[in-house]
């Protein structure tokens, strides 16, 4: 039998005040600034509208966080959020109590005391406008322009909320700083791309995700507002094939135009450090542009389900700004009957900070990844490894296991189920799979102990998942 533990007097204050809307709001002038940051959570908990705008006014602290507090998104709750922040921009005078400078909807967890403290990033640095005249001093006098910080996921169909937010933000964004760090574009058009540039400055932008059907040439257009995004440390571009007259289906003289304008605007992103390509059709003078206008050294490069030539690799070898990779994703490409050796450079080269490495359903022959073992047994600080869907037999798995016996921070692993798996017709026997896994564990654990550790087959031609062998055999739905 369970003792349920009994209210105390500041929940049941709380409560009570929660009851009576009205005398809470007439209330807040006087309430202890120490009950505020509960009481708005309890506030957005109980859906009390009208009190969560009343506390956006009188809000005690220079920070707020709002999304984190929210389990679901509630629509009411949000016009309330907003209609309070209309009170503070639109009065003349400043409420007694109101300190707010700084109205984050970042989908990022919660922390009441960061709100009490107000030590959040950007407190400080909201705009101030000082101006001084005579007579009855206007409200953006008397404290600086308050900053209100977003992330934005927009699809190719914007929801109601969505479209209702982003024409609030337009309507005032000669009154508020409006600070968006992470978009997260799909499927959008370049017009309504640039409909929303023009409300939130590219010039805060620090992580930048465009899922796109587009052109070459709409590329090249939306490319001339990278260099206005000084701020971008992570760019991903993810090329969706659901227009046959896409990025891959242009005239090549038309394509190298817009390739070339597209890979100049690199030159001016100096802070970028994470870059992600998904699913785009490069020439090798594509990729040697593009490397060439890379202008500071990458922390994390990743080129998947892109067709990859030996001539790329040799590019990215290459190329000074890869040569101190902290992650390293080649997965996708096939590189069955590619030479490899290249990348043994970029191990080498980045074998004092090279923490992950993906080569995931690339075919990878034993012969081939025998060439890297010297350079990748150098890689010590790696903590991942993934070599999912790769051609390796059972001597070579051992073999490269004794590469490994360094990398004392590994802390994941993946690797394909050996070669001795499959029939001639390449379907899997899950008996010898069981059997052979768990061999292999045995060996590696002999050399050091390892923390995670999986071995899985090739993805299942009806059901495309795999059978997984991590101390136990999980098959896939096919072979349940």
């Amino acid at each position: 039998m369970s003792i349920r533990t009994p209210h105390t007097l500041e929940e049941l204050s709380r409560q009570a005040l929660l009851r009576n809307e009205a005398l809470a709001i007439s209330a807040l002038e006087k309430l202890p600034i120490i009950l505020f940051p509960a009481l708005f959570k309890e506030a957005f908990n109980s859906r009390c509208t009208g009190m969560v705008k009343a506390m956006v006014v009188a809000w005690p602290f220079p920070y707020l966080r709002v999304r984190g507090m929210m389990n679901t998104f509630n629509s009411e709750i949000f016009h309330a959020v907003l209609d309070g922040l209309d009170v503070l921009v639109t009065q003349q005078v400043c409420p007694m109590r109101g300190e707010l400078r700084v109205l984050d909807f970042r989908r990022l967890p919660c922390d009441f005391k960061t709100i009490q403290a107000g030590t959040e990033d950007g407190v400080c640095s909201a705009e101030t406008v000082h101006v001084k005249q005579a007579g009855k001093p206007l409200l953006h006098e008397l404290r600086p322009r308050i900053k209100v910080r977003v992330d934005l996921y927009f699809r190719s169909e914007l929801e109601e909320e969505e479209m209702y937010f982003l024409q609030w933000a337009r309507q005032r964004k000669d009154s508020l700083q409006l600070c968006c760090e992470d978009v997260k574009i799909v499927l959008l058009s370049l017009d309504n791309v640039r409909k929303v540039l023009s409300v939130f400055k590219p010039k805060h932008i620090k992580v930048l995700e465009l899922s796109i059907d587009w052109s070459w040439c709409t590329l090249a257009q939306f490319s001339t507002y990278l260099p206005k995004m000084r701020n971008l440390h992570t760019l991903y571009l993810v090329y969706r094939h659901e227009n046959r007259f896409g990025v891959c289906g242009l005239p090549r003289l038309d394509e190298n135009k817009f390739v070339q304008k597209l890979a100049s605007q690199f030159s001016g992103l100096s802070g970028l450090q994470h870059l992600y390509l998904r699913g785009f059709c490069f020439f090798s003078e594509h990729v040697k542009l593009l490397l060439r206008n890379l202008k500071t050294p990458l922390e994390t490069f990743s080129v998947t389900h892109c067709p990859v030539l030996q001539s790329h690799l040799k590019d990215f070898a290459l190329c000074p700004s890869l040569h101190q990779l902290k992650h390293l994703d080649l997965s996708g490409p096939l590189l069955r009957n590619v030479s490899i050796v290249p990348l043994s450079v970029l191990l080498e080269m980045g074998a004092g900070s090279l923490e992950t490495l993906e080569l995931q359903g690339c075919k990878i022959k034993d012969s081939q990844f025998r060439e890297l073992l010297p350079a990748f047994s150098q890689c010590s600080q790696l903590t991942k490894v993934n070599f999912y869907s790769n051609d390796f037999s059972m001597n070579f798995l051992r073999d490269l296991f004794h590469h490994t016996a360094n990398m004392s921070k590994m802390t994941m692993e993946q690797y394909p189920a050996p070669r001795e798996c499959y029939d001639e017709w390449e379907n899997i026997s899950i008996d010898a799979f069981s059997q052979l896994c768990s061999q292999l564990m045995d060996t590696l654990r002999a050399i050091r102990q390892p923390k995670r550790i999986s071995f899985a087959t090739y993805l299942c031609d009806f059901c495309s998942q795999r059978c997984v062998y991590d101390q136990v055999t999980r098959r896939c739905p096919c072979l349940q």
